[in-house]
């Protein structure tokens, strides 16, 4: 990831962060990861750390790319759940998730969260942003 792509994926996580906390059902917003340190989550709960991993065009193909549930099974196995934006949802998933096998279909039996419009188009944005 560039440089340029990585703070556009921090501004995502801010963005996000709102309805992260809604997801994980957490009383207080999180502290989000500091750009100067390779952390392996990007909020942190009180102690629940969560990854951010952005899916945005998983929904064409009815899968997750097969680099992203690598990406996403490390996470998980680190102990670290994952809030995994696939369009128009912000699904969670936990550690004991981790044979997930990357289908959307199985994903509806996690919790989610819809995600407003206009939250979309800006984390869309930046996504475009990211990607080129």
């Amino acid at each position: 990831m560039t440089e340029a792509a990585y703070f556009f994926s921090k501004e995502a996580e801010v963005i996000l962060a709102p309805y992260v906390q809604v997801l994980v059902g957490a009383d207080k917003p999180p502290q989000i990861s500091s750009p100067l340190f390779a952390e392996s989550w990007d909020y942190d709960f009180e102690g629940l750390r969560v990854d951010l991993k952005l899916a945005m065009k998983a929904g064409i193909y009815g899968k997750i790319a097969d680099q992203l549930l690598a990406d996403i099974k490390k996470a998980l196995r680190d102990g670290v759940a994952v809030a995994l934006l696939v369009p128009p949802r912000l699904y969670l998933l936990h550690p004991w998730d981790i044979t997930w096998d990357g289908r959307l279909e199985t994903l509806r039996n996690r919790p989610s969260v819809l995600l407003p419009k206009s939250v979309l188009e800006q984390v869309w944005e930046l996504y475009e942003r990211m990607t080129n």
